[in-house]
């Protein structure tokens, strides 16, 4: 079997040959079965495989994953949505603009605006932000608005609506959750292991059921 792996894409004559950014997820058997989730939602089993071929197929997949998450992050600190973080030479955060009395009414940014702003900074190292001035009392203006995030004093979660629950919908499935790469999980039914889902915690995030916050997700993350 003549395998072929590159940065772009992965090709296991007669069985598949696709780019990466088409592979949604890899799982492997003890019996060197390598199981490929496509984002289509279809399933490719490609049998006899040794443990070299596999591992090598993995980390390609691996190192295209990560690739791709710089990539996402380089394109929101490009975009013009995105707060942009100058950064002094001892690596500070330096502030970028400055409070504006006439957009002190301005509508809320968009929450996926803000958490994005802080999860670039946290992933950049930017943890020092006294150099950032504190947003002004009252006003909403751009820059206060970000100022807050930076600050920690601006809640970054969606306030729920109070709702009666009935106390059958307390009790949770219950799921095997197994690692079987980086941030790739098994999720099984324990009542029936012909029911199995991979979840990819990395970028995109998303399961094999199809669905973007399902229950399987939220179980891998639970643990």
């Amino acid at each position: 079997m003549k395998i072929k792996i590159s940065a772009q894409m992965l090709s296991i004559p007669p069985y598949l040959s696709t780019s990466w950014k088409n592979i949604l997820s890899l799982q492997a058997d003890p019996n060197g079965q390598l199981v490929v989730s496509m984002y289509d939602g279809s399933r490719v089993e490609i049998p006899g495989l040794d443990q070299g071929s596999l591992d090598t197929i993995f980390e390609a997949h691996s190192r295209y994953a990560d690739r791709e998450v710089g990539v996402d992050v380089k394109k929101m600190l490009e975009s013009p949505f995105s707060f942009q973080l100058p950064v002094s030479s001892d690596g500070t955060v330096l502030p970028a603009t400055a409070h504006n009395p006439e957009q002190a009414n301005l509508s809320p940014l968009p929450l996926e605006i803000l958490q994005k702003i802080a999860a670039v900074t946290r992933a950049l190292g930017l943890d020092d932000t006294t150099q950032i001035p504190q947003a002004e009392p009252n006003c909403n203006c751009m820059f206060c608005q970000v100022a807050r995030v930076l600050h920690d004093e601006a809640p970054l979660q969606k306030a729920s609506t109070e709702e009666i629950v009935d106390d059958a919908d307390l009790h949770f499935r219950n799921w095997d959750i197994q690692q079987t790469a980086e941030k790739l999980y098994s999720v099984t039914n324990p009542l029936d292991t012909n029911e199995q889902y991979n979840v990819f915690l990395g970028e995109p995030l998303g399961c094999t059921c199809g669905e973007k916050h399902c229950e399987h997700l939220k179980a891998v993350l639970s643990t």
